[in-house]
């Protein structure tokens, strides 16, 4: 069947944003263990509380600040926990390569934004990425009260984005939420480089415009 719609992952894909020398320089900042800052931030039950919206980013820091040996009762510690967020999250670009693409595929087919994230409003999103106009669907988890891989999430982004599982394709840098997405009947690809997603697109017949 002819493909019909695409849909994007944020973080890992329109943005790089895992840097692994940064995270091993804020590490050694904090006296944390090589290696333990994306697990603190990005795999603990806090973290999940926020992609789903059930707490918002203020509680979400407070809870995190601790395992990050900041005490949040001193001013200093909060100094350095908002230079952490800035530093973590202010430098965040999207990818101009990627933007592309989508604006090239955007003629042909039915593009959408699938990203676990702590943001609930799209607009936001999309204006501070400079994003506007690029997705007939946004789908943002925490907004959604549902977070990938949760089969319900990539039902809801199909819905969206007005196709069909079997004629939508799915692509994210994280391997479990490709997996989840392809047991939900889309075309998950799992997103290592611009340049080896477009042969992936294309051994699917997606070509994208000039």
């Amino acid at each position: 069947m002819q493909i019909a719609g695409i849909l994007f992952d944020f973080g890992g894909v329109l943005a790089p944003f895992f840097r692994p020398a940064l995270f091993r320089a804020l590490e050694d900042e904090l006296g944390l263990q090589p290696g333990s800052l994306p697990e603190i931030l990005w795999r603990s039950t806090d973290w999940r509380l926020a992609e789903v919206g059930a707490i918002d980013d203020q509680e979400y820091w407070q809870r995190t600040a601790p395992r990050l040996g900041l005490a949040m009762e001193t001013q200093g510690a909060q100094d350095r926990l908002q230079a952490l967020r800035e530093t973590l999250y202010g430098a965040v670009e999207v990818d101009p390569a990627m933007v592309d693409l989508v604006r090239r595929l955007r003629p042909n087919y039915r593009t959408g934004l699938l990203s676990n994230t702590s943001e609930r409003q799209p607009e936001r999103m999309l204006e501070k990425y400079h994003l506007e106009g690029l997705f007939d669907a946004v789908v943002l988890s925490a907004a959604a009260g549902l977070a990938k891989p949760d089969p319900a999430i990539y039902r809801l982004a199909v819905q969206r984005l007005g196709t069909e599982p079997e004629t939508t394709i799915f692509v994210d840098d994280y391997p479990p939420n490709v997996a989840a997405a392809s047991e939900q009947g889309l075309h998950g690809l799992h997103f290592t480089g611009h340049a080896d997603l477009l042969v992936a697109l294309q051994g699917l017949g997606v070509i994208p415009g000039d």
